[in-house]
């Protein structure tokens, strides 16, 4: 193991103790002793420091991770320098390990990961890496050991160190391959670039992985890897762990396809299919319902009038939400047929020399899983009581975001949403959550807003405009009690629906500044009874 005597530092920081080491780097913990916080420091290894390419690496993975921080869910770079024969950069520290470290736990003991926290992990993965696709930057080697956990299990994107940006190609010529066999797409096997579409080839093997507890093919050294990328068809999910639906069969058809596109146009997409796959055996599995709670007295609905609420008197319970039209079915045929993972001995010659490329390359980068890993704290969850946090908490996306949403009113209820006041229905909290926005009570109204984000989720109507307002609402709630960093969450996911784009974008812009420690001197804002154009 390195000795921290060895490695050289500005005096402002000390070490702590050996995290890890991989191809390219070690990673240490170091007490930053200016700001008085903990932080991770990556290190060049001294067989690199001499020359000049690696440097440039090294320096160019600071300043790709640079561009794509200021998001909750990927490291943040806080400096990169130089300091006697050492290089190195100083990183958000993670406290929980990796993914990779749950896995290998996980498969100790002879189970599977949680399937909540697998696909928590994975959406939230799927947020960093969508924002860095957006930025341009390819991460090219997500796999588990690049998934940090803090030590309150929030996920982030970590070790951009063979990312490059998508415009820039001094770094990488064509033929060479960079990252990790195991989660190696077939067009890096095949020698072409890497793209977005690459990294989401990767991060369906983790997905596939988390679900099942192994991985799509049967391993072996890193050439054979390759090869199987480029060639072999993996084994269906629902045979590698049964009890999985065979719904999942045909999502990692699409995530692990040979054909850049015909995967999904992002990971968020991939993650959406997942949840809708694993519905039904969610259901099941599921011990028992979200507990109700007792609604308060109605009062009358808020009518806007030039931005402020008046009271109107009592009128008829409002109508449920439309329903809208059912999805596209499925195409017919079910799953594909799964084909024996066996390897053609003929490889073409293009092929081959790609592998031999593949194992250099991946011997250059440190082969396997075992990439240096650095395990920084979130912003933890509120703990003060409900009502101090109303009066003290108040954060930027609740004190200055647009109304609140409630769910759309029309004038022909469907059958299915009868009875939208009953307790437990997911409108239903969504309202009473909304209305306690309205007085403020934004810490009485999170499990709420999670009760209605939730149940709409389990009953599978997550294509309904009233979720995507409670999502809204949830993410207010959020930022009011004193977690922005969740706001941001539910915020992005809002995102996904165009209604009000411009309305979630402001109020996701102002919860990532409070969380990034930023200051509000605006006094929020009452909340309205639905959206306004």
């Amino acid at each position: 193991m390195p000795l921290a005597s060895h490695i050289k530092l500005p005096e402002r920081y000390r070490v702590t103790r050996h995290i890890a080491s991989g191809g390219m780097a070690s990673v240490w913990e170091v007490e930053d002793l200016l700001l008085g916080r903990v932080v991770a420091v990556k290190v060049l290894g001294a067989h690199y420091a001499a020359d000049v390419g690696a440097r440039a690496r090294f320096a160019r993975e600071a300043r790709t991770a640079a561009r794509a921080c200021g998001h909750p869910h990927i490291a943040t770079i806080y400096d990169i320098g130089e300091h006697g024969e050492d290089t190195f950069i100083v990183m958000e520290y993670f406290s929980g390990g990796t993914v990779a470290d749950e896995l290998r736990a996980a498969s100790s003991g002879g189970r599977r990961v949680p399937r909540d926290a697998a696909v928590r992990w994975l959406r939230e993965a799927a947020s960093g890496l969508d924002h860095a696709h957006a930025a341009g930057i390819v991460h090219r080697d997500v796999k588990p050991a690049n998934l940090l956990l803090d030590g309150h299990e929030r996920l982030a994107v970590g070790d951009f160190g063979i990312a490059r940006l998508a415009d820039d190609t001094h770094m990488t010529q064509t033929g060479q391959l960079l990252g990790t066999a195991a989660y190696l797409s077939p067009e890096q096997a095949h020698g072409q670039p890497a793209t977005a579409a690459s990294d989401r080839y990767a991060f369906a093997v983790v997905a596939y992985e988390l679900l099942t507890g192994t991985r799509p093919f049967a391993g072996g050294p890193p050439t054979a890897q390759v090869r199987q990328h480029a060639e072999a068809q993996p084994l269906r999910a629902s045979e590698a762990a049964p009890g999985l639906p065979t719904a999942l069969d045909r999502v990692f058809s699409r995530g692990l396809a040979k054909d850049p596109g015909e995967r999904p146009a992002s990971a968020a997409e991939l993650v959406d299919e997942i949840e809708r796959a694993l519905q039904p055996a969610k259901q099941t599995e599921r011990a028992q319902p979200l507990a109700p709670v007792a609604p308060p007295p109605v009062p009358a609905a808020p009518v806007i009038t030039r931005g402020r609420p008046r009271e109107t008197p009592p009128a008829a319970p409002p109508a449920p939400p439309r329903q809208p039209p059912p999805a596209p079915a499925a195409p017919a045929g079910g799953p594909p047929p799964a084909r024996s993972p066996r390897i053609s001995p003929l490889v073409p010659i293009g092929l081959a020399a790609a592998a031999v490329g593949a194992a250099l390359a991946i011997a250059l980068t440190g082969g396997g899983d075992e990439e240096p890993r650095q395990p920084a704290s979130s912003t933890p969850r509120a703990s003060q009581p409900a009502r101090e946090r109303t009066q003290t908490s108040t954060t930027a996306a609740a004190a200055s975001a647009e109304p609140t949403q409630t769910t759309p009113q029309t004038t022909t209820p469907s059958a299915s949403a009868a009875g939208a006041t009953t307790r437990g229905d997911p409108a239903a909290l969504n309202d009473r959550g909304f209305r306690l926005i309205q007085s403020r009570d934004f810490a009485d109204a999170v499990p709420l807003l999670r009760s209605s984000v939730e149940g709409y989720r389990s009953s599978g109507r997550t294509s309904e405009l009233g979720y995507a307002y409670a999502l809204f609402n949830l993410g207010l709630a959020l930022a009011g009690s004193g977690d922005p960093a969740g706001a941001v969450e539910a915020f992005e996911e809002r995102l996904r629906y165009p209604d009000q784009r411009g309305r979630v974008q402001k109020a996701l812009r102002e919860a990532q500044a409070q969380a990034d420690g930023g200051e509000n001197p605006k006094k929020p804002k009452q909340g309205a009874n639905r959206d306004t154009p």
